[in-house]
């Protein structure tokens, strides 16, 4: 007789509905939708007051912004995966640790800040970048001894699946960002002004979320390795956001550079785009990375963990299809105003791109939660590749927006195609094996 093999029937999942709403992933999905309600407002009315020429330096710092914040949302997830992977004692210990680790940091980080100032305007990084402001990059580096200790706070609520810190810390720094950015507009202070809300309201995520991590005790044990283990776990991860960020507004960069101003302007809109449908689901992936870390810790089945993301995953993606596909002319009229109208005829295949980008990104993760880093170096690689594709595409001279966009879109659909193998591939063998 062959080896027990235990019946597919062990693959289908029963969630009902109302069990799907009682999850952390669901709250936490609604608060990143209202989160992305007031950032979509923000974009409106600014691309609307400033236009398209100004505007796009504004989505320019935006994309800074997240690259940033991107980069350490890596120790953001290695966090959450390695609270997630503890319970009890074991957990408070981990917990002391990463705060003793969170205070050395922010002190760090300050020492190094006025060094890092000189630098950036010694090379005149702004300018570098294609920004009209050199001042507007030093600005945003302000937020930076923040945005760990934001990360670190968020990876030990994520872990825990504490859903109302992750709620609190969201909309506190969405809510300061648009409250703020629109009265120091009114006021006068211009696109400076607004960059600085930018970096304050960094700040207000973090003192959202400060409490997930304790005051440290005098007793922390074995610090530096906790340090090497957080390290080794967040480098795949890094590798994912820099993947994402070259990704879906790697673009961006090369249109700023090799388009004209106007087409650079369409394509920031259609960037807003893809953003909007991307973090509607972004705080999802540390949710399913924690749930799925639990079960498997557990021996638990994996795909009762994953299901309610995959099924607001799917709620979302064929929303924003629906709308790129019928309501394409009001999307981007809502979204920055009729000066942009020319976008709309890359909004669906920006919203293909930013859907399979997407996929892509939970199955990467789904994957590195069971210990599986593959799906990560894919898309870092798919990622150069675009983006290396689309350089070489702008020394075309009569090359537009919409040339970018395909080569996004294809290279996105390919990378979504090959992970979902990977992960069908992976399930099977963790269900069957």
């Amino acid at each position: 007789m062959g080896a027990h093999i235990r019946p597919p029937a062990d693959l289908t999942v029963k969630l009902p509905a109302s069990a799907i709403l009682l999850t952390p992933a669901f709250l936490i999905f609604c608060s990143s939708n209202f989160v992305n309600a007031g950032n979509l407002l923000f974009n409106t009315l600014f691309s609307r007051w400033m236009g398209p020429v100004l505007y796009s330096d504004l989505a320019l710092i935006l994309t800074l912004k997240l690259a940033i914040l991107g980069v350490f949302a890596a120790l953001q997830m290695a966090v959450s995966r390695e609270v997630a992977n503890v319970t009890g004692d074991k957990r408070d210990v981990l917990k002391n640790n990463l705060a003793r680790i969170n205070g050395l940091v922010f002190v760090i980080l300050w020492l190094c800040l006025p060094i890092v100032l000189v630098v950036s305007s010694g090379v005149n990084l702004g300018e570098i970048f294609g920004l009209s402001n050199t001042n507007l990059f030093a600005i945003m580096l302000l937020s930076v001894p923040f945005a760990i200790p934001l990360s670190m706070c968020r990876g030990v609520a994520f872990g825990e699946l504490c859903s109302w810190k992750i709620i609190v810390s969201a909309n506190a720094e969405m809510l300061v960002r648009l409250v703020g950015a629109i009265v120091v507009w009114h006021l006068g202070f211009g696109l400076e002004g607004v960059v600085i809300v930018i970096s304050l309201s960094v700040v207000a995520g973090w003192l959202g979320v400060a409490r997930a991590l304790p005051k440290p005790h005098a007793s922390v044990q074995k610090v530096r390795r906790v340090v090497l283990g957080l390290t080794i776990a967040a480098l795949p991860f890094a590798a994912l956001q820099i993947a994402q960020v070259l990704s879906l507004d790697g673009d961006i960069f090369l249109a700023k550079a090799r388009l004209e101003a106007e087409q650079a302007g369409y394509l920031a809109a259609l960037s807003l785009f893809q953003r909007i449908q991307f973090f509607a689901c972004f705080a999802l992936a540390s949710t399913l990375l924690a749930a799925v870390v639990s079960a498997a810790r557990d021996g638990k089945e994996i795909l009762p963990a994953a299901m309610p993301v995959v099924c607001l995953f799917l709620l979302v993606s064929i929303a924003v299809l629906a709308l790129a596909l019928f309501r394409g002319d009001l999307v981007i009229r809502t979204l920055v105003g009729p000066a942009f109208a020319g976008a709309v005829q890359g909004l669906t295949m920006a919203a293909c791109a930013s859907i399979a980008f997407t996929a892509s990104y939970l199955l990467a993760t789904f994957l590195s939660a069971l210990k599986d880093q593959r799906g990560i170096w894919a898309a870092l690689a798919v990622s150069i590749l675009q983006l290396t594709w689309m350089a070489f595409a702008t020394l075309a001279p009569e090359l537009g927006f919409l040339a970018l966009l395909e080569i996004k879109m294809w290279f996105q659909l390919g990378l979504a195609a090959v992970l979902l193998s990977m992960t069908v591939r992976r399930v099977c063998t963790h269900s069957f094996g």
